[in-house]
């Protein structure tokens, strides 16, 4: 039994090594960053070029930690710290990254999509706020769909994962509103409890604004 745990707590230590660099650690220039990851994807944010996106990844679809930092051309002044509840989770990876344009915020807003090893994923919408993340918006929308509502017939301990790589997402400002709206739009295969296939469904869903708590809001979703 104490072999058995040895093993384990000695695999579970490799995970953490391999999971990424020292997250504490700052590293002093961009070419530090390149020179101690396997992979290394920059980009830089829109209106505010002082301020870059740096995904590290250990292995593809499997490992990896997303950077972001300020800096002064080629050095590093400091890194941009997430919320503490964001390490228990995180997914493992990251699916995509981009800066987005926002009517609500002048700041600069960070769109990121993660997965699971198990293929599940949320999308999140970060604000940089002062020297930290501030999350607008985390739904699923990539893998199982946990909380598939009657609109979608999911039978009895059925399952309901989305279609491809992950839902499609849009910013839109729709006639006669202040702010940008995201919409999600897809679509979900279902399987019954013995995993038969039914008839795919179309996903589609409205996060909105809400200007007092300055967050998105998932409303419910469709199928048109």
């Amino acid at each position: 039994m104490l072999l058995r745990a040895t093993i384990i707590a000695l695999f579970a230590s490799a995970l953490i090594a391999v999971d990424g660099p020292d997250t504490t650690k700052v590293p002093k220039t961009l070419a530090e960053i390149v020179g101690s990851t396997p992979s290394a994807t920059f980009v830089r944010c829109l209106d505010h070029h002082d301020i870059v996106a740096v995904y590290c990844e250990r292995e593809p679809q499997w490992s990896g930690r997303l950077f972001i930092y300020q800096r002064s051309g080629e050095d590093i002044d400091w890194q941009y710290s997430y919320p503490d509840s964001y390490e228990e989770f995180r997914g493992h990876y990251v699916v995509r990254f981009r800066w987005i344009p926002l009517k609500q915020t002048m700041k600069p807003v960070l769109e990121v999509i993660e997965s699971t090893y198990m293929g599940n994923g949320s999308l999140r919408v970060w604000e940089l706020d002062g020297r930290t993340l501030r999350l607008l918006l985390e739904t699923t929308v990539r893998g199982r769909y946990w909380d598939a509502s009657a609109v979608f017939a999911v039978p009895e301990h059925g399952e309901a994962r989305f279609d491809g790589d992950h839902l499609a997402v849009e910013y839109q400002r729709p006639s006669g509103e202040e702010f940008d709206s995201i919409h999600l739009s897809g679509s979900i295969q279902i399987t019954d409890i013995e995993g038969r296939a039914i008839p795919s469904r179309k996903y589609e869903q409205v996060c909105r604004w809400d200007p007092a708590k300055r967050v998105f809001v998932a409303q419910a979703p469709t199928s048109p």
